[in-house]
């Protein structure tokens, strides 16, 4: 299992980010989840996934966490926080 923290800096909400977490997670074999303020989201349960993420209310300035549990967890991980990045949602 690895993890780790991610601060949001993206003032424009979070849907583009939510899908696209959701979509970069089903593409692996690990298990992945979204942490935030105590709760943990399942990324790999579409459409439910995405409406779990949207409804833990993340705005800028937050912090959150990715945990991938598996086989490809380190290139999942990479892949997303890669993604997430690029689209200038996060910083870690």
């Amino acid at each position: 299992m690895i993890e780790k923290q991610y601060t949001i800096i993206a003032s424009t909400g979070f849907a583009r980010a939510a899908t696209l977490l959701v979509r970069a997670a089903c593409k692996f074999r690990s298990h992945i989840f979204l942490l935030y303020e105590e709760k943990s989201v399942d990324l790999k349960n579409p459409p439910k996934s995405l409406i779990d993420v949207m409804s833990l209310g993340i705005t800028s300035g937050t912090h959150i966490q990715i945990r991938a549990e598996g086989i490809d967890e380190e290139q999942a991980l990479q892949t997303i926080e890669d993604r997430l990045g690029r689209s200038g949602f996060t910083k870690s």
